[in-house]
């Protein structure tokens, strides 16, 4: 009887959408495996709507709920608070690239410094957006110019509310997690990756790929989570 392969649920993080998954997600499916991303509804939100992290993980969970057989849930950036709020039902593994990971009652800004970075803008309507001007070095370092605007383009403002919600138990503490340090990164520091995030997790790998992997090196990425999936799928069996 064959294992069964595990789905991929991809998670993006702040202002970004599904689109920064475009070059990994092909790479997936021609090892067989089937995909899934999550559009937060936090990015792009209206002006007050107040979108938060409960409605983010909401989102990831509508798609949780559709899927069978095993799932390996993968955020980025602030993704990684998103997969972290999410029912642990069905997740066989975790992948977090880069991004928070939240202990119990933390939020994005405790989990983090304590405050917004420097780059980031708060803007009218409860809104926050990144310095576009600081784009490249912070999320983009090693792409390509025709890249790097390509991206920039796409970027949306988001809710700030997301910000100060807490995660009251994160789902890592028992679903076997990764954590996917990415050695140049320009918006979380590596150190903190290494010596704070990483020791949380079950295991930990080191990319040498800035804050988007997914758009620097999606083949690296990629290869981390098909090991990691095929991990999950025999653990789920």
């Amino acid at each position: 009887m064959s294992t069964p392969k595990a789905t991929i649920v991809l998670v993006h993080g702040a202002w970004h959408g599904s689109w920064c998954w475009e070059r990994v997600t092909p790479l997936l499916e021609k090892r067989g495996f089937t995909v899934r991303t999550v559009d937060l509804p936090s990015v792009g939100a209206r002006p007050g709507a107040g979108t938060d992290l409960s409605a983010d993980a909401a989102a990831v969970e509508a798609v949780l709920d559709s899927l069978t057989g095993p799932v390996v849930l993968c955020g980025h950036s602030y993704g990684g608070m998103v997969i972290s709020r999410v029912r642990p039902r069905g997740i066989a593994q975790l992948v977090y690239v880069c991004a928070f990971v939240p202990l119990e009652g933390q939020s994005l800004l405790t989990a983090g410094s304590g405050r917004p970075a420097s780059w980031i803008q708060m803007i009218d309507g409860g809104l926050m957006q990144p310095d576009a001007s600081r784009a490249d070095q912070v999320f983009y370092t090693d792409c390509d110019p025709a890249t790097r605007q390509w991206a920039k383009s796409k970027l949306k403002t988001q809710s700030a509310a997301i910000m100060t919600e807490p995660v009251a138990r994160p789902i890592w503490r028992e679903v076997p997690s990764t954590y996917v340090v990415c050695v140049n990164d320009g918006a979380l520091p590596v150190d903190v990756q290494r010596n704070v995030y990483a020791p949380r997790m079950s295991r930990a790998v080191e990319l040498q790929a800035d804050h988007s992997p997914f758009l620097s090196q999606p083949a690296g990425l990629a290869d981390v989570l098909i090991a990691t999936a095929g991990e999950g799928a025999v653990r789920a069996n």
